[in-house]
């Protein structure tokens, strides 16, 4: 490309994989301004509008529709992240879910009193979540949203951002919907944790254009003109998560950014130098065991409940009961 980094503006790049988690071509290269890693080329926006409208949970999730182990493990991690940001999410208000999935954050946010939109590109999931969990969602991407200014007091980009050509412009966008004081939540995958986690060459996706570590996550937020909540950023420190709000004064100097490129030039030169994952907590066969196990559990967990508006009923009367108890101590 000739333009430079949407991040840091740096012109140079290296090349790190030549093919996608699939064995497919896909060329992935470094910036060595900050180390986001990015596809190259960025796909154009008909590309990526017939993939997410038809392709792309078939692609990365082999389905349709969620698996019923699926919906229950999505839905107890979410039982846990509302616990943990409770003080956030007791604020209720007009809340925007933007690529809202499988709709359980949009089901669990309705179920809690929140005004909920939902928006969701893939024509399949859409529906799902219009016929199995009676959510209102909208078969749309961002470009076709025309929110007014300051319409909403929290959105969630969680698993989105990644996805997106210019994460500057969209982050931008999503700023300008914010009422004041509003939060826009945003959680990526860790592709320097992934590095560690993930069997050589099984990382790169044509959907992900953008791979943030934790630094570049924060980086593209305050390009943007938001800024992390200081009652949130401690525990959100280190992880590729974030709730932010419109300011300035979070943009990286550059040699921080630099450092980072090498950071995660390093972690790249690790990942296709082994043969297997190296996680940071124990073994990688103690780690497949413990994916395995779960999954396993999540399995049982779904089958039991029969159907996805069960598990879902289940979990936000669990959620309600866990959060009254634990509002009444704090």
């Amino acid at each position: 490309m000739s333009s430079g980094c949407v991040l840091c503006g740096a012109k140079g790049t290296e090349v790190v994989s030549r093919t996608d988690r699939h064995g497919q071509p896909l060329m992935t290269v470094l910036c060595s301004g900050c180390g986001v890693l990015r596809n190259d080329p960025v796909p154009t926006p008909e590309e990526l509008d017939r993939f997410y409208r038809k392709d792309y949970r078939e692609s990365y999730k082999g389905a349709t529709e969620p698996r019923l182990r699926q919906v229950w493990r999505n839905l107890e991690r979410l039982k846990v992240h509302f616990i943990e940001f409770r003080d956030i999410y007791s604020r209720g208000g007009d809340w925007l879910d933007l690529g809202s999935g499988s709709g359980e954050f949009t089901f669990l946010g309705k179920h809690l009193g929140a005004e909920m939109t939902a928006v969701e590109p893939h024509e399949g999931y859409a529906a799902y979540c219009r016929e199995k969990l009676d959510l209102d969602v909208a078969g749309r991407t961002l470009e076709e949203c025309d929110f007014p200014e300051g319409r909403f007091d929290l959105i969630r980009l969680s698993h989105v951002l990644e996805h997106m050509r210019d994460p500057v412009a969209s982050l931008t966008t999503l700023r300008g919907w914010l009422r004041p004081g509003g939060v826009l939540y945003i959680e990526v995958p860790n592709i320097e944790a992934e590095a560690r986690n993930k069997l050589q060459g099984r990382m790169f996706h044509f959907g992900h254009i953008y791979n943030y570590n934790p630094v570049t996550l924060r980086h593209v937020a305050a390009r943007a003109g938001l800024v992390e909540l200081p009652e949130t950023a401690a525990r959100c420190a280190g992880r590729c998560v974030g709730f932010f709000t419109a300011g300035e004064g979070g943009v990286q100097p550059d040699q921080a950014l630099i450092a980072n490129a090498d950071r995660m030039r390093e972690a790249m030169r690790a990942h296709n130098a082994r043969r297997l994952p190296e996680p940071e907590d124990g073994t990688a066969l103690g780690r497949f065991l413990r994916t395995m196990t779960a999954r396993l559990r999540e399995a049982r967990s779904g089958q039991r409940m029969k159907t996805h508006r069960a598990i879902a009923d289940a979990a936000a009367a669990d959620l309600e009961r866990s959060l009254k108890r634990l509002m009444g101590r704090d």
